[in-house]
């Protein structure tokens, strides 16, 4: 329709500023909204800090040898990494003590491990035995020509939230048993969202994480999807606790001091007996100076409560859906009290 009057070209070159500035401190609004609602997200809630951080920082030497050592590894987690192309860089996005690391090498893969506990990063420092050797399972033996790798694998301290990894810089990621870990849905979007943007365009990302629903024959049982699940750690696990590290007062720490020579030069039962007649026991001890540690008893044990977040059936499928413009559903499925995932980045 034929405009009903006119403006002066003046008038337009105005207004056309100010519309652009507008629009400019708009975006610049929008962006910084956008910055710190993310930073906001970023930020680790105190429940995974004392219940999943600590936690693990605490247990790592323990966990290591019960789960690491004896090679418990999902077996759809070592048959996606043993499909990848020979020399695939893989992440490997909380790592733990690197118990999928063999599987990657013996892939002819190349592995980047990342996880937010210190402790259990040090365990996969020399994690494995020389192949041929009968200690411990197959699964944790490399090759001769690997032993270097073993020796100083590559692995760094970070957060699942902000990866300290190249955009597009791996061929493929896993992610096995750590969103069971995150407690908020927009921290578990996160997760998928630094894992897509490592990787890159056409690569492919293994996610396992706890299940709700468990088999009939597993003896954990659920009420609920957000669950505290006691870990109970043996006193000879848990490294002795420093003076700063400590809550509790001085009397209690020259106890703790007197429990661990105790430890670590046995005596004879009468001698125990006197040395334990007027100090509190090791796990006990050990129990106050770990925030949030409880102490069992009857079994002499030290007891974190670890944060899970159970998933029911479609839960992560929902998750991926709200990033379909960056990750695509392969398959998923249930194996083994898991929920799992396979995706491909597409942007």
């Amino acid at each position: 329709y034929p405009l009903k009057w006119t403006t002066s070209s003046a008038t337009n070159t105005n207004n056309t500023t100010e519309q652009s500035e507008w629009n400019a401190q708009n975006k610049q609004k929008t962006d910084d909204d956008d910055e710190n609602q993310l930073s906001s997200i970023k930020k680790t809630p105190d429940t995974e800090k004392k219940h999943v951080h600590a936690v693990y920082d605490a247990i790592a030497k323990q966990w290591n040898h019960t789960r690491g050592k004896r090679g418990v590894l999902w077996p759809g987690a070592t048959e996606f990494v043993s499909r990848l192309d020979p020399g695939s860089i893989v992440a490997d996005v909380g790592c733990g003590d690197g118990k999928y690391f063999p599987a990657i090498w013996e892939a002819q893969s190349f592995v980047i491990g990342t996880d937010i506990s210190l402790p259990l990063l040090e365990t996969t420092i020399n994690g494995c035995n020389r192949d041929g050797s009968n200690d411990g399972p197959k699964n944790r033996c490399v090759a001769e020509d690997r032993e270097a790798l073993n020796k100083r694998p590559p692995i760094a301290v970070a957060d699942c939230m902000n990866l300290p990894l190249r955009t597009n810089g791996c061929d493929a990621a896993i992610c096995i048993a750590v969103m069971h870990h995150l407690s908020t849905e927009p921290r578990r979007l996160q997760c998928l969202r630094e894992l897509a943007r490592i990787v890159k365009v056409g690569g492919c990302i293994n996610v396992q994480a706890w299940a709700k629903e468990q088999e009939a024959t597993s003896r954990r049982k659920f009420n609920g999807t957000d669950v505290f699940v006691p870990f109970n750690a043996q006193p000879r696990y848990l490294d002795r606790v420093v003076a700063e590290q400590q809550k509790t007062q001085k009397k209690s720490k020259k106890k703790l001091t007197s429990s661990n020579e105790h430890l670590n030069h046995p005596h004879s039962d009468d001698e125990t007996k006197k040395d334990n007649s007027d100090t509190k026991g090791v796990a006990q001890i050990y129990s106050e100076a770990y925030d949030g540690a409880e102490y069992d008893e009857s079994k002499g044990l030290v007891v974190f409560q670890r944060y899970c977040h159970l998933y029911r059936k479609g839960e992560l499928e929902s998750l991926v859906a709200q990033l379909s413009d960056r990750l695509e559903l392969i398959t998923s499925g249930f194996e083994t009290g898991n929920y799992f995932m396979i995706l491909r980045v597409i942007g």
